[in-house]
């Protein structure tokens, strides 16, 4: 009664552990209704509960009905203990009521006497009388008695057995006399017969970013090894084909459109015991998915063990980087890539500040996915450890993740805010900055693939040197730099 987890549950089904269901009950439980089936005996008789509500002080709501197996009557919130349905929402107002009148019950010893054996069920009678409840009454088979002479219970299609002591030396239930309960206790008892088989759900790792936390080299080192983790039952599906890094940026794609038709490709290209996923706009767009798409997505991930992996820095570290990542990036409104926004700015923007509120980010990521558990880890501890721990993999050597996608310096990145403030063209943009790639030589893929995307494109004509003096600054980082875009622009 008082599980947090049962409280939150639509409905709790509280049953006697000699009970076992035939068929699935969850069909004939109406939600937001209490109810349970009628006593089989009138235990205790009417004349005690008589006594009983006077001493209480409580008055009958409802006239007395018939009890299940046999021709006698009962108090009509006398319900059998064998299987109690409850409202989650309820459990908590039923809790303290019941409990109270189970020990108050047990001062009435002088009038209960070997009825005593049914405390519980007496006060849950009590209990509905107090808070004025008027159970449903729910039919005999879903709490089929199994111990009572075949003339007494009945012969209709169980739902739950309730055998009390009726098994045999092997466990196994004995059967009534009753054709249609004996068929049902055949059918279990051959169930229980049958060896255990426990189906054990495969492990899914979905790793989130956050960006600017590795996730480029750890992406390259799985790719790369796709074959060592495949050795030990892990697999790292086929990665999206449209991007630098070897990620499953498809995920992201599919959460926008509402067709998870590819990331359910993904999932079922084998059958091992754990498979990772990994792209950082997993994070990066958690708020920008389509409700559908990640409802969608939890029916696909509903199979599996689903553990959501993320991990963060430092406010202000990742926040400096995070910055001069959406600077360089392809221009997109939506998403402020491609601004010139200063560092203050940016980082007071609403999407900015949910990435940075990690126990936020850590629960829409367990409720946007339906993860299990969502593990969180600095980037400054060894997070490449914990992601081995988490997918399974025990690493045959040491394991060192080269960095793929280095920050550029605070320099480089005040020419890229002066070229976003610039009135450019997107093909010029991307030329500009190609030739910062050009200049510097880093190791910044966003760059890097602005200078690519200008090589391919011939973008290089794009470019102005009378604009030199809006770009670059008058000290000696930029010697050379006017030469270099002479040479390009001539191309």
């Amino acid at each position: 009664m008082r599980s947090e987890f049962l409280r939150d549950a639509d409905l709790a089904v509280c049953c006697d552990c000699d009970t076992l269901f035939v068929a699935d009950p969850r069909p004939y439980f109406a939600r937001d209704v209490v109810a349970a089936a009628v006593v089989d005996r009138p235990n205790p008789p009417i004349d005690v509960w008589d006594v009983l509500l006077r001493r209480a002080g409580l008055m009958r709501r409802r006239p007395d009905i018939a009890v299940g197996s046999s021709a006698a009557m009962t108090l009509f919130e006398n319900r059998n203990g064998g299987l109690y349905v409850l409202p989650g929402a309820r459990l908590a107002e039923f809790d303290r009521p019941w409990r109270r009148w189970a020990m108050w019950l047990e001062g009435q010893m002088d009038i209960l006497g070997n009825y005593v054996v049914h405390i519980d069920q007496i006060a849950f009678a009590l209990t509905c009388l107090e808070l004025r409840v008027e159970p449903d009454l729910l039919p005999k088979g879903l709490n089929f008695p199994t111990h009572l002479p075949a003339a007494d219970a009945g012969d209709s299609a169980p739902i739950m057995l309730h055998y009390h002591r009726r098994v045999n030396d092997r466990g196994m239930l004995e059967p009534t006399g009753q054709r249609t309960i004996d068929t049902a206790i055949a059918f279990v008892n051959d169930s229980l017969a049958r060896p255990a088989a426990i189906r054990r759900k495969r492990r899914l790792l979905l790793h989130v970013g956050l960006p600017k936390t590795g996730t480029s080299a750890l992406q390259r080192w799985c790719h790369a090894n796709a074959g060592r983790l495949l050795e030990q039952g892990i697999r790292y599906p086929t990665p999206s084909a449209d991007t630098e890094m070897p990620k499953h940026q498809f995920v992201v794609s599919d959460l926008m459109t509402g067709d998870l038709s590819r990331t359910g490709r993904a999932v079922a290209e084998g059958s091992e015991e754990g498979t990772v996923l990994t792209s950082e706009g997993l994070t990066n767009h958690l708020y920008d998915f389509r409700p559908i798409g990640l409802e969608r997505l939890r029916s696909l991930f509903e199979p599996f063990h689903l553990t959501v992996f993320l991990v963060h820095r430092k406010p202000e570290d990742w926040v400096r980087s995070y910055h001069k990542q959406c600077a360089i990036n392809p221009r997109n409104a939506a998403y402020y890539y491609g601004t010139g926004l200063d560092l203050h700015l940016f980082r007071e923007l609403p999407r900015v500040r949910k990435l940075m509120n990690i126990s936020d980010l850590t629960l829409d990521c367990a409720a946007a996915f339906g993860a299990s558990e969502v593990v969180t880890t600095a980037y400054e501890s060894d997070w490449p450890g914990r992601f081995f721990a988490l997918c399974g993999y025990v690493p045959p050597e040491k394991v060192d993740m080269e960095i793929a996608n280095e920050s550029v310096p605070e320099w480089v990145l005040d020419a890229v805010l002066r070229i976003n403030r610039l009135p450019f063209t997107d093909k010029a943009r991307t030329a500009w900055l190609g030739t910062l790639q050009r200049f510097t030589n880093s190791r910044h893929a966003g760059l890097r693939k602005h200078e690519a995307v200008s090589n391919a494109g011939d973008l290089w004509r794009e470019l102005d040197p009378h604009l030199i003096d809006r770009i670059a600054t008058p000290d000696e980082r930029w010697s050379g730099y006017r030469a270099l875009l002479d040479e390009l622009s001539r191309r």
